[in-house]
């Protein structure tokens, strides 16, 4: 139980780290991107500002002027596309790289045949009227590079952080996990004494009531009703100790059990067998339908307390008259044995699934004391067949009865 408790910890604090590390690098990524774009509009900004003295905006159309010096004295500027455009948008002249040779208003930003640049366009004016346009374009390859190495970093880096993040959830969850291993550790030890220190009263009391009601009977007791109710409470609490004693002992892992070979077909014929006179007696036909030879590795006493304690459930919740059916089957191909009990009973609303392996839960609450119940049957029934790496599902109608199967891993025969 608390090394899945604990899995579940180190999975759900790996995946909110990892959750965390992808935002962190995709916040990185954005402000990578952001820092480089204002980058390069600041710089295309500069230039723009600072080659007006290049530019003859006094002739029909703007051209460039002392071009060699300005080269000779900014030889970095090579690296960006200067264009002049008249009034139409027709390209006059250009220097640098080649860019997107068309006059670009209203983006900052254009892919076009595998370029992707930054544009900064302005109008040209000579005695306060429009001569024709300059345009700059920087290529954002500097700025993809910088992305990329980012994301590969972080990409390189995270098989290291995910073992990091992990060897951090599992010290996390031994530092959480180990107060709750202590109190449970606790509660089972008080649970187990308590079992003990009343498992013996609860014998006395018992035997002490049939051998007064014996005695009595035998003087024409007017008091037998008062010590049938004592003894079948005496009995009853019996059952309760020994149960709880039992589900203490599985959660413990402290009980024993001998590895041994149980074949499923006689030890359901030994059962209904058990079980069919206080069927008989409630009026419910105990039957069994198909029975398949099946063989797992467990104990027959593992098995026994599986299967009488569902008939239990089922005689307790199926009403006169009714039908409950136990059934084998083997499947070969899966390698598992479904060992099912079906009943005709009240069935269990569709609400009250999730809880049934509760202890003490009870779906018919006005029967709880009635019927003799503790509460524990199911919650034993899934603690045994855990210990045999199994599971057990539900499948139920309100008014129409439930289906209980019992999924185990079955010995090849």
């Amino acid at each position: 139980m608390f090394k899945s408790f604990q899995r579940q910890i180190v999975l759900w604090f790996l995946s909110l780290s990892l959750l965390v590390y992808l935002t962190c690098s995709c916040v990185g990524a954005l402000f990578i991107y952001t820092n480089k774009t204002h980058s390069m509009d600041e710089e295309l900004r500069i230039v723009a500002s600072q080659i007006g003295h290049a530019i003859d905006v006094s002739g029909k159309n703007p051209t460039f002027r002392d071009w060699l010096r300005v080269v000779e004295t900014e030889p970095a500027r090579s690296i960006i596309t200067m264009q002049l455009f008249d009034l139409n948008g027709h390209l006059l002249e250009h220097y640098g790289p080649d860019g997107i040779p068309r006059l670009i208003k209203q983006l900052n930003e254009v892919t076009e045949n595998g370029q992707q640049m930054r544009v900064r366009q302005g109008q040209l004016l000579h005695d306060n009227k429009p001569v024709g346009y300059l345009q700059l374009q920087l290529p954002t390859k500097t700025r993809t590079e910088a992305i990329t190495e980012f994301i590969l970093t972080m990409a390189a880096m995270s098989p290291f952080v995910i073992l990091g993040f992990a060897q951090i959830g599992k010290t996390v969850s031994n530092i959480a996990v180990k107060p709750i291993e202590q109190l449970v550790a606790t509660l089972q030890r008080f649970v187990a004494d308590a079992g003990h220190e009343l498992n013996t009263p609860a014998s006395i009391i018992q035997a002490r009531a049939q051998s007064l009601e014996r005695k009595l009977n035998k003087q024409g007791n007017l008091f037998e009703e008062d010590l049938q109710i004592i003894s079948s409470s005496a009995e009853r609490m019996g059952y309760i100790v020994k149960d709880l004693m039992l589900l203490a002992e599985l959660d413990s892992k402290t009980k024993q059990t001998t590895e041994s070979i149980t074949e499923i077909k006689s030890v359901v014929e030994s059962l209904t067998a058990e079980f069919s006179e206080r069927f008989e007696a409630k009026d419910v036909l105990l039957k069994t339908e198909l029975l398949e030879v099946a063989r797992i590795k467990t104990n027959e006493e593992t098995l026994r307390g599986i299967l009488s304690n569902l008939l239990e459930n089922a005689l307790k919740y199926t009403h006169p008259g009714g039908i409950v059916a136990v059934g084998c089957v083997n499947n070969a191909i899966s390698g598992e044995v479904r060992l099912i009990v079906k009943d005709t009973g009240i069935g269990i609303p569709p609400e009250c699934l999730p809880h049934i392996f509760e202890r003490f839960y009870r779906v018919d609450k006005s029967r709880d004391r009635s019927s003799g119940g503790s509460g524990l049957g199911l919650s034993i029934v899934k603690a045994l067949v855990e210990t045999l790496s199994g599971k057990v599902l539900v499948d139920s109608s309100p008014g129409k009865g439930s289906q209980f199967t019992v999924i185990l891993p079955a010995l090849k025969n």
